[in-house]
């Protein structure tokens, strides 16, 4: 007991130091306790910190577990391995840990809260599932926790379960707006089931949050599309539509003159240069990307080669622009140039380091098998980089009617993304520049992008899927055509949609709403973009 005071009054004084930044006095510090304490697994544990603070992963991993060995019940010390392993890339070994914490009788909420966001982070939704069930354990009416459990029940594909989930969270409180829409968009609703009425009463209400406001009214008009109302459909959908487009601080400008820059910058006399002048250094042919405007079919394409044995969805990432970002940093450009007038600078990256990094911080993504899908709709606008980054990568390029594209994009409310969606005259510009960046790839690139047709997907599917495997160099799989059977999670907008087979009831929807859609369409026609297609 009289070791107990001088070892806790040391590990303090390590804390002190720690919480200056005096890390290499803590590192030092630390060495002498463990020397005098070499059983002090609390000393072990600050030990561990520290070796991760200063990127000592090895040490920190190897010092945890000397703490877990000299306190194997000391939860959070397991919790703390955990997130070790998480950073380290081992994600399956933290999984096992946290799947092994999850089996103990009791355990703390803020250990599964913590359980939850881990689990969460690495789309582990089976272990995601049994925290928040653990979680309602203690707190059965906990509006976040039973919606957050419906989210999961839906990437999961138990829609029922989901839909049920979230009619027990309508508490009367502001989340209910973001609950609604998430229950009016899980089904097709029907004449005879439907929330209506309910949508109709609540969106007299004042609303001031313009976000919540409008899903509000994207609820109603999803379920008035549902049941074949479409003119009021419309006229609700245009003002959820106005609500938010009002609260965005957005140019349309800036999106058009990056897509025009990138255009020009990235021609095929530099793509001919790069060729000559650099050697190939990522040969790596596992990731596959699936590309194109948003609701073109992506996540139904990405379903499909999922469902091969040889690869794994590994979502929508960002890992592709986040490291763009960074390695555009490096080059140290004046902070007040606009996103367009740093693309011409962008040819200055190192290709070959920004492809070396994706497949570092993907590494984990494919798991055991040999490919793995990226489906960030967004990547279309950087597929020469991605070419020149790795130029083995396979690249699927998704295109759908322009009415039916235009229609189905200006009906979903994206909040984070696509902010050019909320009104149709900007919906045509966008749309116009992006076909056009698109053909430039097409041409500058010949063979290194499949462009898949969605009706081709709905009409033809055996033949339309057989052709995007042998593209991706993979022999065929039946399993391919089972795809709404593929039990991998899906967070998507269309989470709901892939658990059914193939139908083609959205293909030609615009035509419900000619007349609303005139603005648009007149645009479109202007730009020659509706050329070869039947409208």
């Amino acid at each position: 007991m009289q070791e107990k005071i001088p070892s806790q009054k040391l590990l303090q004084q390590v804390h002190q130091l720690i919480n200056s930044n005096h890390l290499q006095s803590a590192w030092n510090q630390c060495q002498q306790l463990l020397k005098r304490y070499p059983k002090f697994a609390e000393a072990w544990m600050t030990n561990s910190f520290i070796a991760m603070r200063v990127g000592k992963l090895e040490v920190a991993i190897t010092s945890i577990d000397k703490a877990i060995k000299l306190s194997p019940n000391q939860i959070n010390f397991k919790l703390n391995k955990i997130m070790l392993l998480e950073q380290s890339g081992e994600i399956d070994s933290a999984c096992r840990l946290g799947a092994q914490l999850l089996d103990r009788n009791v355990i703390e909420q803020a250990v599964l809260k913590s359980l939850a966001a881990f689990f969460n982070r690495t789309q582990r939704y089976e272990l995601l599932e049994k925290c928040y069930l653990k979680l309602l354990v203690n707190e059965p009416n906990n509006q976040e926790l039973l919606f957050s459990l419906a989210n999961v029940n839906l990437f999961l594909g138990n829609i029922d379960e989901a839909d049920s989930l979230a009619t027990n969270a309508l508490k009367g409180t502001e989340l209910d707006c973001d609950i609604h829409f998430f229950r009016s968009h899980l089904k097709r609703q029907t004449s005879s089931s439907n929330h209506i009425k309910e949508l109709e009463a609540f969106s007299k209400i004042s609303i001031k949050d313009p976000i919540r406001k409008a899903k509000v009214l994207y609820s109603l008009a999803k379920e008035l599309e549902d049941c074949e109302n479409f003119s009021e459909s419309f006229r609700v959908r245009l003002a959820g539509a106005e609500v938010y487009r009002k609260h965005l601080n957005y140019d349309i400008n800036e999106d058009l003159k990056f897509i025009r820059s990138t255009r020009q910058t990235y021609s095929d006399d530099l793509f001919e240069k790069k060729a000559t002048n650099n050697p190939i250094n990522n040969i790596s042919d596992k990731p596959i990307f699936v590309v194109g405007l948003p609701r073109t079919g992506t996540t139904l394409l990405e379903r499909i080669v999922s469902s091969h044995s040889r690869v794994a969805s590994a979502g929508e990432l960002t890992h592709f622009n986040r490291l763009i970002s960074a390695g555009m940093e490096k080059l140290k450009l004046d902070p007040k140039l606009s996103r367009s007038q740093m693309v011409s600078d962008s040819i200055k990256l190192d290709f070959a380091q920004l492809g070396q990094q994706y497949l570092e911080a993907t590494k984990t993504l494919a798991g055991k098998k040999d490919h793995f899908i990226d489906k960030l709709p967004q990547n279309s606008l950087y597929i020469g980089l991605i070419h020149l980054a790795l130029p083995n990568a396979k690249i699927l390029l998704l295109e759908r009617h322009p009415l039916d594209v235009c229609y189905s994009v200006f009906k979903q409310l994206f909040t984070d993304a696509f902010h050019f969606s909320y009104d149709l005259e900007e919906l045509a510009d966008y749309y116009y520049e992006h076909q056009l960046l698109m053909e430039h790839w097409k041409k500058s690139l010949p063979g290194v992008v499949k462009t898949v047709r969605y009706e081709d997907l709905v009409n033809d599917l055996e033949q339309t899927s057989k052709s995007v495997i042998s593209f991706c160099n993979l022999e065929w799989e039946e399993s391919c055509l089972e795809f709404h059977k593929n039990k991998q999670a899906t967070t998507t907008a269309s989470a709901s949609q892939v658990r059914q087979k193939v139908y083609s009831s959205s293909i030609g929807m615009w035509k419900n709403y000619k007349q609303e859609l005139k603005p648009l369409i007149e645009k479109l026609e202007a730009y020659g973009c509706l050329e070869g297609w039947e409208y």
